[in-house]
C-alpha cells in the first residue's frame, strides 16, 4: 500500500499501465511473440537485426518475454497518444519503464523507436536505425544479448515500433 503521495501517483501509473496492457484495449496479446497480433512482424525485425549484428561478428540478441510486454506496452502507450520518444508523458524513460515492471537482473538496458507508414515496417525501421548513430550504437553494442520487441499499429495505420536491448550477465 502506498505511505507517501509519490508512491500514490507510482501505483496509480502502474494500474493504468496494467490497463492499458489489457489485450481488449490495445489488441495486443500477452506471452510469445506468436500471440501478439503482429508478432510475425517482431520476429521478422529480429531476424534483420541478428543478421545485422552477424554482420558485425556480434552475438545474436535472444529474446526475452518480460522485455518483449515492456517494449509492446511502449508502442503501444505511443500509438494511443500520438507520440514518438524515449520518455513517455510521465517521464518515464527506458531503464524506469523496465525497473517499474520489475525487471531484474540485466546491467545494460538501451532502447531503438521508430514509427512508419509503410506496410512492412521491418526495411523501413531497420535502416532508420542505421543511418542514426545513436540508434545504431545501440544495435551494434557488444555486450547487448537479450531484446524485448513490441510492434504495434494504430488504427491510422502506423506502425510504432519499440525494441529494448539488454545485457544479462553470463
Amino acid at each position: 500500500m502506498p505511505r507517501t503521495p509519490t508512491q500514490g501517483v507510482a501505483f496509480l501509473l502502474g494500474f493504468v499501465i496494467a490497463l492499458w496492457l489489457s489485450p481488449f484495449l490495445i489488441g495486443v496479446a500477452h506471452g510469445d511473440a506468436a500471440e501478439s497480433r503482429w508478432g510475425d512482424a517482431e520476429a521478422s525485425l529480429l531476424e534483420a537485426v541478428n543478421a545485422e549484428r552477424e554482420r558485425m561478428h556480434l552475438i545474436p540478441l535472444l529474446r526475452n518475454r518480460d522485455l518483449d510486454a515492456v517494449a509492446r506496452a511502449h508502442s503501444a502507450d505511443m500509438a494511443r497518444r500520438n507520440y514518438l520518444s524515449h520518455v513517455n508523458p510521465e517521464g518515464l524513460n527506458p531503464l524506469e519503464r523496465v525497473q517499474e515492471a520489475g525487471i531484474g537482473g540485466l546491467t545494460l538496458v538501451a532502447e531503438n523507436a521508430g514509427l512508419t507508414d509503410r506496410n512492412d515496417p521491418t526495411l523501413e525501421i531497420l535502416q532508420s536505425w542505421l543511418t542514426s548513430p545513436e540508434h545504431r550504437r545501440n544495435l551494434h553494442a557488444p555486450p547487448f544479448n537479450r531484446t524485448g520487441l513490441g510492434i504495434v499499429r494504430a488504427g491510422n495505420g502506423t506502425w510504432y515500433v519499440t525494441q529494448l536491448y539488454a545485457t544479462v550477465p553470463r
